[in-house]
């Protein structure tokens, strides 16, 4: 890619790495971008003294829990904590696994999507609450793959969008560009066939509102 900003994606699979979803994300960006898989991979772990020297990061899901005492997630932890709390100032979305480690790290409680640990899973529709990831949207035709959900709102945050299986399906921060979503922007046919999804779900508005969501976080990104 040409030289400009860069983008961070942290892909923190523990089984195989989301290539498709990568390439998903990447699309538009105009600068460089790198991508790290610290479940999968010690030497592209990350944490406390790796540098902030992105102009934005994605980070995307995971089958690891965000209880999980795992080193690499320790070491993610610490990484991301200033940029949650805001002391570090990186635009930041994150995706299934990444939203709640950030609504974690923000103080919310993360737990069971269901009462009987089901996983949710297929093609969903949440409702948009003034999101600025989904401007003018009041709905968004979603993919959904998770089996913990964030229960509650941390301090200072806002919802943005909601359903039944996630009540807070949407997260931002009111004065930073920092967001995340429970959904899955970026899941397209691959994604759906790893999972048991049917592909003919992953239809013309699926990609569309995926695409809308990471377009707007892209160009909020790179908002002087």
């Amino acid at each position: 890619m040409s030289e400009g900003r860069g983008l961070l994606i942290i892909d923190p699979s523990v089984v195989y790495a989301e290539e498709e979803a990568t390439e998903i994300v990447a699309r538009g960006w105009a600068g460089t971008v790198r991508v790290r898989h610290p479940g999968l991979d010690p030497e592209e772990s990350v944490d406390a003294t790796t540098p902030y020297d992105h102009d934005a990061v994605v980070i995307l899901g995971s089958r690891a829990s965000v209880h999980d005492d795992l080193p690499w997630l320790r070491g993610l932890s610490a990484w991301l904590a200033p940029i949650v709390s805001g002391s570090v100032d990186v635009p930041l979305l994150g995706v299934c696994f990444g939203h709640q480690l950030i609504a974690w790290l923000a103080g919310a409680p993360v737990g069971p999507a269901r009462v009987d640990g089901a996983k949710v899973e297929g093609v969903v529709e949440t409702r948009v609450r003034a999101s600025r990831l989904a401007p003018g949207r009041t709905r968004l035709r979603v993919v959904a793959s998770h089996r913990e959900t964030v229960l509650a709102v941390p301090d200072g945050w806002t919802v943005a969008g909601d359903r039944a299986d996630a009540p807070v399906d949407i997260l931002e921060h009111p004065t930073r560009r920092t967001f995340s979503v429970q959904f899955h922007p970026e899941a397209r046919e691959g994604f759906a066939l790893a999972r048991g999804i049917a592909v003919a779900d992953i239809d013309a508005r699926v990609r569309e509102d995926g695409d809308r969501v990471l377009s707007s976080f892209r160009e909020l990104a790179l908002r002087q």
